[in-house]
């Protein structure tokens, strides 16, 4: 008798735990960019790649761009309209069963990029992978004016409009 009873509760364990094994797999599969319609990588412009410094009140801040990152975080770029939508259609199911939290984090996982012109230079905008349009960082190489030198800066605009929000330099001694 105790033998069943064992074997039976063992199998019901072993059950539960594969059960509980596939669940977060599941979950860690969901907030993969690739997972939701991510295909290619996106290549940032040489000029804005490196470590950035920029003042946020009255602290000191920085960020690394690479070739196909932002702060550790890949880059893709952009789907296309149809493409978009039918992904976005689906995360938007997706993300109402899981009590909407999983749109946040695959906007988290991965940003959604295309490049931009601003005054002639050539610079990318950075969006939440399927954020839609019309929003996220801009960001463009520039020269600033800093104690009478002329230096590279990054010009980083946020918002539908590509608004500054602050200049970031390479040395952190240039962050006025």
């Amino acid at each position: 008798m105790k033998k069943k009873l064992l074997l039976f509760l063992g199998a019901i364990l072993l059950i539960l735990g594969f059960a509980k094994l596939s669940s977060v797999n599941a979950d860690a599969a969901t907030i993969k960019a690739t997972d939701w319609g991510a295909k290619k990588v996106f290549t940032t412009p040489k000029k804005t790649r490196g470590v950035w410094y920029y003042k946020e009140g009255k602290k000191v801040k920085k960020f690394k761009i690479t070739a196909h990152t932002i702060d550790g975080v890949k880059l893709y770029k952009e789907l296309n309209g149809k493409t978009s939508d039918r992904w976005v259609n689906k995360l938007i199911k997706a993300d109402k069963k899981s009590g909407y939290k999983l749109a946040d984090k695959v906007g988290e996982s991965a940003w959604a990029c295309h490049t931009i012109k601003y005054h002639k230079i050539i610079g990318f905008n950075a969006d939440g992978w399927l954020a839609g349009s019309g929003d996220g960082f801009y960001y463009v190489p520039v020269k600033k004016n800093v104690k009478g030198k002329k230096v590279n800066a990054l010009r980083v605009g946020e918002g539908a409009g590509n608004y500054l929000s602050y200049y970031a330099y390479k040395s952190r001694k240039l962050v006025k």
